[in-house]
């Protein structure tokens, strides 16, 4: 682990919420010349505990991910659910949302650091949690509880 306030400096993941993921998805594979990835709806059964400004949602999103060779991009397509995803797409249109770290096993210990340094927990689930940085970064920035 490195000595940052994150633990790492290697980005994972870059995400954009769009207004159709299913058209986003086909479009980037188009490109891309890859097969499409599918397209799920997140927390559609509700067993993931998401929490918005500090209020429960039930966070349901459709989401895809193109795993590439450095880094993996994801889709996001907001539902009615209040989350950042759906505020972001009302305030700004579509466009990059968040860049992702990996925080195995520290992930509210690093958002926790992080609200200190003054970017603040806006929305988390069981494995991610979301940070406003984007006053000072222009994004926010996602910790993923993952390997």
């Amino acid at each position: 682990m490195q000595n940052t306030i994150l633990g790492t400096t290697f980005v994972c993941q870059i995400a954009i919420v769009v207004r159709d993921a299913e058209k986003a998805t086909r479009r980037l594979a188009e490109l891309l010349g890859v097969p499409v990835p599918a397209v799920n709806t997140a927390n559609a059964d509700g067993s993931d505990t998401v929490t918005y400004l500090g209020q429960p949602t039930p966070g349901r999103v459709k989401l895809s991910f193109f795993d590439l060779e450095n880094t993996v991009l994801e889709f996001i397509e907001p539902t009615d659910d209040p989350t950042t995803w759906k505020a972001f797409l009302e305030t700004n249109g579509p466009g990059v949302h968040h860049i992702a770290f990996k925080a195995k096993d520290r992930m509210m210990e690093t958002a926790a650091k992080l609200e200190a340094f003054g970017f603040p927990l806006i929305q988390n689930g069981d494995k991610y949690a979301y940070v406003d940085s984007t006053a000072d970064l222009g994004v926010i920035l996602e910790l993923l509880d993952i390997d």
